[in-house]
């Protein structure tokens, strides 16, 4: 892809996004010429641009996505390896770390298994160094953490594994990174950086290695990461949806983002000399939650090395690059109320000196995503007044002394046009890339065949389409939290299966519950005629508590899997080292117990 190609997907995108954004506004503004332009009205025009921007952006990126993949032109424009496919790295050396923090240590260092297991055969066992960079404050995590790394070097002795554990765990996930390359990073030219459920194939991090060494002003290459191992309803259709659509949206991307691309924290090779010399991260102005340490700190140093002139890539025809999903709803906001309270602080850095532009859009689409849904919440309440200030105008108007009847005008016709334009935005990608599927057949047999991909992409539209008003009012609830100054602190996240019980999902939810009941109420009150036109806002909030409580089901989760319905790839066989470490964790599950009550066990020797 030359600078010119780069140059043409961007410009085309820009001018799509804005013409869609200008007909769907225009299209508004013409309902509004047949009476007076209000402030109320002048605030929803511009509320409503912003948001049609947004879903149409992400209709377009979509579409590009949707076009390499049918033209299978998603390489990237790098110099390949002089190596043949399957040979091993090169001569550099590599370390992959992986920062843990109060994780299950057994499920880690299974994954660290399968990984090592899959380098030694792809041949490139002896390149790799594993780091295991522990934060855990919990003695338990601790002791688990310190005899699973023990039994690791014993059955691996020609593995060279390492542990280090923090006594102070400053700077979170970024502050560990920074120790590691201040006291080894020298000693390696690559750094990986996988999460505690990650696993890579050997094949994949070869390949990275050779193509670090074929391109040497490359300092990180991105590779976008499935989700895999979910048990529950809403785990097994976030997942789902990665598989489908995420390959699609991630070959969007790398068409447009070429050298400006992003780093996602994890599941990506960087060069570690550029990431040592201009990653420093500043401490942010101002006292927390928007100021003090950088929470989200991938963005940032993704900008910093644009900043110095390094190329940072998104591969999205690089495969093997795996990650598990929140098993459900609950775990899945709390770890979007962490992200957004790092992705808020990026608002600071958006107009910082000397960012590439590309950056600063990497900083702006962050913090969007998390601010459009207060954005949202404001559409609909402006939409709601809009339409009771309608209805409360009189009937009569006086010219001179004489009563001049005025004659209600009919805008169904223009609403329902901007509600299909909107409802294409939204699911038309998701179509798109039913579509891409449909060509290949082979590839349709991975999703369980042509029956149930339809009914699953059917079922993940549908729950998504409820999900959806949840999320906004959770992220506006978090965006108002984090600017009156709440913050919250980054703990461990949990991502063992288990269900949800009833109580606390309605302890969780009732808000959300009652909030949509009183906008339901209000909404009937004051606009009974237009009231169905809020149904689908109201329908997911208003039974949250029991949909959360039924989709943390493993038991729905295992329901659709015997009919058919989120099949994935990884479930269809065909991916070994998923399937290793599913064979590793019931193994070393069955062990368990044996270990932990043995009195010379790791934790006592751990002690």
């Amino acid at each position: 892809m030359s600078r010119d190609d780069l140059a043409l997907h961007r410009w085309l995108l820009f001018g799509l996004v804005v013409s869609t954004t200008a007909a769907a506004t225009t299209r508004l503004l013409a309902i509004f010429r047949t009476d007076d332009v209000t402030f109320l009205r002048v605030a929803l025009l511009v509320v409503f641009a912003a948001l049609f921007s947004w879903i149409a952006m992400s209709f377009w990126i979509g579409c590009l996505g949707a076009h390499a993949l049918w033209r299978r032109s998603t390489s990237l424009p790098l110099l390949e390896p002089t190596e043949t496919k399957g040979m091993p790295a090169g001569p550099a050396r590599t370390v992959l770390v992986i920062p843990v923090h109060n994780e299950n240590s057994i499920e880690v260092f299974v994954r660290l298994r399968a990984v090592w297991e899959s380098l030694c055969e792809a041949g490139a066992g002896s390149q790799f160094d594993f780091f295991v960079l522990s934060d855990s404050s919990e003695a338990n995590s601790r002791a688990d953490e310190h005899r699973e790394w023990l039994r690791f070097r014993d059955e691996h002795p020609q593995a060279r594994i390492f542990y280090r554990r923090r006594e102070r765990n400053t700077g979170h996930k970024s502050g560990n990174i920074a120790d590691f390359c201040r006291n080894w990073g020298a000693l390696y030219d690559y750094m990986v950086v996988l999460d505690a459920d990650s696993v890579m194939t050997g094949e994949a991090l070869s390949r990275l290695v050779r193509l670090m060494d074929a391109n040497p002003r490359t300092a990180l290459i991105q590779v976008a990461p499935l989700l895999i191992g979910g048990d529950s309803f809403f785990a097994r259709s976030q997942q789902f949806a990665s598989w489908l659509y995420g390959r699609m949206y991630a070959a969007g991307l790398t068409k447009l983002q070429g050298a400006d691309g992003n780093y996602w924290g994890h599941n990506a090779i960087i060069r570690i000399r550029p990431f040592m010399e201009n990653c420093g991260l500043p401490i942010l102005p101002g006292r927390p939650p928007l100021g003090g340490e950088i929470m989200s700190h991938d963005f940032v140093e993704a900008a910093l090395l644009r900043r110095a002139g390094w190329e940072i890539w998104l591969a999205a025809d690089i495969g093997g690059s795996y990650e598990a999903s929140p098993p459900n709803l609950v775990e899945h906001l709390k770890r979007d109320r962490r992200w957004c309270q790092g992705n808020l602080q990026h608002m600071i850095l958006m107009f910082a000196q000397k960012f590439r532009l590309p950056s600063r859009l990497h900083f702006t689409l962050g913090v969007m995503s998390y601010l459009c849904s207060p954005l949202w919440l404001a559409l609909v309440a402006l939409f709601i007044a809009n339409t009771v200030e309608l209805e409360q105008r009189a009937t009569v108007s006086y010219v001179g002394r004489y009563p001049v009847l005025i004659w209600p005008i009919s805008h169904t016709v223009a609403f329902v046009s901007l509600v299909v334009a909107a409802i294409v935005l939204l699911y038309g990608p998701k179509l798109l890339a039913l579509l891409l599927l449909l060509r290949d057949k082979r590839a349709l047999q991975n999703y369980g065949g042509l029956s149930p991909a339809l009914f699953s992409v059917l079922a993940e539209s549908i729950l998504s389409t409820l999900l959806a008003p949840i999320y906004m009012l959770s992220h506006s609830w978090f965006v108002l939290n984090i600017l009156f100054g709440r913050m919250v602190r980054w703990g461990a996240q949990l991502r063992a299966s288990e269900g949800i019980g009833l109580w606390q999902s309605a302890r969780a939810f009732a808000p959300h519950t009652l909030i949509a009941c009183a906008l339901g109420a209000a909404a009937w009150h004051w606009t009974r005629a237009d009231f169905w036109w809020y149904t689908p806002l109201l329908v997911g909030p208003a039974f949250s508590i029991p949909l959360c409580w039924i989709s943390s089901s493993s038991y729905w989760g295992a329901f659709a899997r015997r009919h058919g319905l989120f099949l994935v790839r990884s479930e269809m066989g065909g991916i070994p080292i998923i399937d290793r470490v599913d064979d590793l964790v019931a193994n070393r599950m069955r062990l368990a117990g044996r270990d932990q009550t043995a009195p010379e066990g790791g934790a006592l020797r751990a002690a």
